[in-house]
């Protein structure tokens, strides 16, 4: 049966408190699945879990940094013990700054990549287990056009998705035979705290037409995709980055 209800499934969300990660833990809530928010900001993070449940939805939060490989694998053996089973992981949980190359510090690259790309690693490395036992599963990565065109930040922010994407990629690739699905979303021009803390307000309405929509995208408009991902419309897609940018990276000069 095709449909986009996800009830009875159990979904992580990192980086759930607020912006893109907040939108698709409340997109997929609503679609029925418990969600499990992972992020280091505990209020934030608490008050989008209880504004889920006091929606009628079910939601957990846990005190979680991506980065560290304990509180990942305490945290996810807590939800197997509660329930079983995950069956969705997105991995949203990311940073961002802006640098000219040479200006880069060294510790802010290293930062960069160990919450945006190793963090994705260490949460995969603890949910992929459980999946190949239950021969099922699907694991959503939030990247970033940046990826592909080298811009909004920085190198060490387009490197760091960049390595987002070849990680789709290769566990898509390794974990086909047990039926878990992989894909990343990449983001470009999305009005979030992300956007607003490398562009100016100025910036940001310049940016607006070069965009072929004239407009920024939603998160909303992203936890679509992430719903459409997790679904049961999506059962033969694997491997793919699916940019979502109002057409601007391919469609202007």
């Amino acid at each position: 049966m095709i449909s986009l209800t996800l009830e009875g499934k159990i979904t992580i969300v990192t980086g759930g408190s607020r912006g893109i990660g907040k939108s698709i833990a409340l997109k997929l809530a609503q679609a029925g699945s418990t969600v499990a928010i992972f992020d280091i900001l505990e209020k934030e993070g608490k008050d989008t879990a209880d504004q889920i449940v006091s929606s009628g939805g079910k939601a957990d939060f846990y005190r979680v940094d991506v980065t560290s490989e304990e509180d990942v694998k305490n945290a996810v053996g807590g939800i197997l013990k509660n329930y079983g089973k995950i069956d969705f992981l997105v991995n949203n949980a990311g940073i961002t700054s802006r640098y000219f190359f040479t200006e880069i510090p060294v510790q802010i690259w290293k930062k960069t990549i160990d919450v945006n790309l190793t963090g994705a690693f260490l949460c995969c490395k603890a949910v992929v287990p459980s999946m190949i036992k239950q021969k099922e599963g699907r694991i959503v990565i939030i990247s970033s056009g940046s990826a592909i065109t080298g811009s909004g930040g920085g190198a060490h922010y387009a490197s760091s998705k960049g390595g987002v994407n070849s990680l789709v990629r290769a566990l898509a690739r390794e974990l086909a035979p047990y039926n878990i699905l992989v894909n990343g979303v990449a983001p470009r021009n999305i009005e979030a705290e992300t956007l607003e803390n490398v562009y100016s307000k100025e910036q940001i309405k310049a940016l607006c037409e070069k965009i072929p929509l004239k407009r920024l995208g939603t998160p909303e408009e992203v936890a679509n995709i992430a719903l459409f991902l997790c679904s049961s419309l999506s059962t033969y897609i694997t491997g793919q980055i699916i940019l979502a940018d109002g057409g601007r990276t391919f469609g202007s000069v």
